[in-house]
């Protein structure tokens, strides 16, 4: 089974998300620890003055926003990310600073918690995003959660979504597919996988092009790999991946580039799932085609952090065209830019662990381990050991894996990746026991 890639789940290694109905209200969120002086220097922590100014957000610090909040009578907006997660840039890069969301930034004060720093860890157990990014509108005066919408947006559907937590219902249209993505969603999130095929089946053909639908279609695709083989849902894969198919090449859809892209790899995957030998054409077709958007995005990006929102995908994409060694040059560009990121040199293991140049790799997961933080590091850990299997370096690999089980210890209880830390657990076991 594939993890469904909306926008990026928290746990899993790769970009994910869901629609999902508002939560209910968590009740007064934990002050966490204030940050100091050199960490208030490097942020931003003032909300724009003019109505019509851009929207500048305060990081990290979530007392501030509160206070501020509180002092103005408007509500916070928080954007829980994290550094790895494309979807999370892409909305940084590509929506918050659309024009048209303008006329909301002196109507909220603008909250971004980084869900890896420890000095979040309090707020971001209390709100429990399950999915990055996960955008959330909280009432000031009771710290009462309003609304909530787990994955990415384009800026017009971000307005909608903003109007009705100040009041204004969005247009029905709107309102009804995303209603249809929470369904689809929910079926999917509770494994009730042959009716959430059935239903993105049935109403991915009447949704109006957005996000919702191509929210939709990866639920479904999702669900009907899920099904066994002899499930009669399962035959609706098919015409799921068709139809996929026909809104990723569509650039006509207004879905941000990043969610383009993800529908992509689902369709690849989906070709995959019907037949290897049978679709090899169509795999081959849809990842030339995929690698070349992604190549005309990146660009057309304006800034550096711009063109990097499109790394993890490029290398997705390579992969799938059997080409990982075209994602090198990019990422050694990125590393260059963002030295302090540890998320190009981790790609870029990955680039050399599938071009079999284990030494390479090895160096660049250790340049990641040396500049990561927070539980995405334990993935990281479970690459290392990755390379040194490739390299036939069987106590490397349990050295790696003892390290990840060390380190996730070190780690508040709330983001410990509790499935991840039982798998790598049991790797170690199993190679001990060899």
């Amino acid at each position: 089974m594939r993890t469904l890639a909306l926008g990026c789940i928290v746990f899993a290694v790769g970009c994910t998300g869901a629609a999902a109905v508002p939560p209910p209200s968590v009740g007064p969120l934990p002050v966490p620890p204030q940050p100091d002086d050199a960490t208030r220097a490097g942020a931003t922590h003032a909300t724009a003055d003019a109505q019509q100014g851009p929207i500048v957000f305060v990081e990290d610090d979530y007392a501030r926003a509160l206070a501020e909040a509180r002092s103005r009578g408007v509500p916070i907006f928080v954007d829980t990310w994290a550094t790895w997660c494309h979807s999370c840039l892409s909305m940084r890069s590509y929506v918050f600073p659309d024009p048209a969301l303008r006329r909301f930034s002196n109507r909220f004060v603008w909250l971004s918690l980084d869900t890896e720093r420890d000095g979040n860890a309090q707020v971001v157990a209390k709100l429990g995003p399950r999915v990055l990014p996960t955008l959330y509108v909280i009432d000031s005066a009771n710290e009462r959660l309003l609304t909530a919408w787990p994955g990415s947006l384009t800026a017009v559907e971000l307005a909608g979504m903003l109007d009705e937590a100040l009041g204004t219902a969005p247009d029905g249209k709107l309102k009804h597919a995303l209603d249809v993505d929470v369904a689809v969603t929910h079926l999917h999130d509770t494994k009730d996988a042959a009716r959430c095929t059935s239903m993105a089946s049935d109403e991915a053909p009447r949704l109006p092009p957005g996000t919702a639908l191509a929210d939709v279609l990866r639920a479904g695709m999702d669900c009907a790999d899920d099904l066994p083989p002899k499930a009669p849902e399962r035959a609706k894969l098919a015409g799921l991946v068709t139809l996929g198919d026909k809104v990723a090449a569509d650039l006509t859809q207004p879905i941000l580039a990043d969610d383009r892209s993800d529908l992509w790899d689902y369709v690849v995957a989906g070709y995959r799932t019907l037949g290897e030998k049978e679709h090899a054409a169509d795999v081959k077709r849809v990842a030339t085609a995929w690698a070349a958007f992604l190549e005309d995005q990146a660009s057309r990006a304006t800034t550096p952090a711009a063109r990097a929102v499109f790394d993890a995908h490029r290398l997705l994409a390579y992969k799938a065209l059997g080409a990982p060694e075209r994602a090198v040059p990019m990422l050694q560009q990125s590393a260059h830019d963002f030295p302090g990121d540890y998320n190009p040199p981790a790609r870029l293991a990955s680039a050399y662990l599938a071009m079999k140049r284990y030494d390479d790799a090895l160096g660049a997961i250790q340049r990641a381990l040396g500049l990561a933080y927070g539980p995405r590091k334990l993935l990281l850990y479970s690459t290392e050991a990755d390379v040194y299997e490739g390299k036939g370096d069987h106590a490397g690999s349990r050295q790696s894996l003892s390290d990840a089980i060390a380190f996730a210890k070190t780690l508040p209880a709330t983001a410990r990746y509790a499935k991840l830390v039982e798998s790598l657990q049991k790797r170690l076991d199993k190679l001990e026991a060899q």
